[in-house]
């Protein structure tokens, strides 16, 4: 019997790595093929879109969601990971931030674009290399920021006596959390690290859709057609379906540069691009197998 294809929104509970997280998901289901849409530190909690077969196919376009996050950040302090997983290796004397100032600072971050420098501990890769394993060989490495935006910043609490404040951050795709602490604390004139850190949004799936390991089943499964309609792709259902499965251009009459095609069933078959006028041809075909 063929296994359904489809996602899971999994909410990833702290210590373990999202890698981690999708293997447990994989056995308790004996899922085929599994993926996910984007890692999590492992002292992070929540949303993890977890890809469930042919849903594999279709990870760089959930890939691209805005995400949402509730922050914690420890001032007066800093450590090499710019989050608790390593030792402080920085402290600097506390002092109060008035109100004024963390309001404007805070608002600083609102419809905010700017090229944002990756934490060393990361995944990302420069020759050949992930950063996070020059750090763990002590070695320095040129890292390249990326413009990032942040849509949104909610100040959520300021806890003066421990030195703590709590945000909600709405922010575009390859937004590092870890960085934009520093980058705000930087803004406060101190350091700060990480404390807490929680993903309660990614696109259009948030933390009240997901399911821990322990409640996870079949039944939690939201199909590719309604993952891709949710995250406003344009799908349109076609008649001639063998002319999609066999890979030729097709004309739509759409507003759309990308287009998924569905058939009658609702099962998505190719995801096509306009190639000239009104004209699509196959970017990512065999979705459907």
């Amino acid at each position: 019997m063929n296994q359904k294809s489809g996602i899971l929104i999994l909410d990833k509970p702290k210590s373990i790595s999202t890698n981690n997280l999708i293997q447990q998901v994989k056995k308790k289901l004996n899922i085929k093929k599994v993926g996910h849409c984007g890692t999590l530190d492992p002292l992070a909690t929540g949303v993890v879109i977890c890809l469930v077969n042919n849903a594999t196919k279709i990870s760089d376009y959930l890939l691209n969601n805005d995400k949402r996050y509730i922050v914690t950040l420890k001032l007066f302090a800093q450590t090499s990971s710019y989050d608790a997983e390593t030792e402080i290796i920085k402290t600097q004397p506390s002092f109060e931030i008035d109100q004024t100032t963390l309001n404007n600072v805070i608002n600083k971050y609102n419809n905010y674009t700017y090229d944002q420098t990756p934490p060393i501990y990361s995944a990302i890769k420069v020759g050949g290399k992930k950063l996070y394993e020059y750090a763990l060989e002590n070695k320095t490495v040129d890292i390249k920021s990326r413009t990032i935006t942040i849509y949104e910043t909610k100040l959520l609490n300021y806890d003066n006596k421990n030195h703590e404040i709590t945000l909600d951050v709405y922010c575009s795709k390859g937004t590092y959390i870890r960085s934009l602490a520093v980058d705000i604390a930087k803004d406060l004139n101190t350091i700060s690290y990480v404390k807490e850190l929680r993903r309660t949004k990614s696109g259009s799936f948030d933390i009240t859709q997901s399911k821990t390991i322990d409640q996870i089943n079949w039944d939690n499964l939201i199909t590719m057609y309604d993952a891709i309609k949710l995250s406003d792709y344009k799908i349109v259902n076609y008649d001639d379906i063998l002319s999609v499965k066999q890979g030729k251009k097709i004309k739509l009459d759409v507003n759309s540069d990308l287009v998924f095609i569905s058939d009658k069933d609702n099962n998505l078959v190719s995801c096509y691009e306009r190639w000239n006028d009104d004209i699509f041809k196959t970017k990512r075909g065999g979705l459907d197998n």
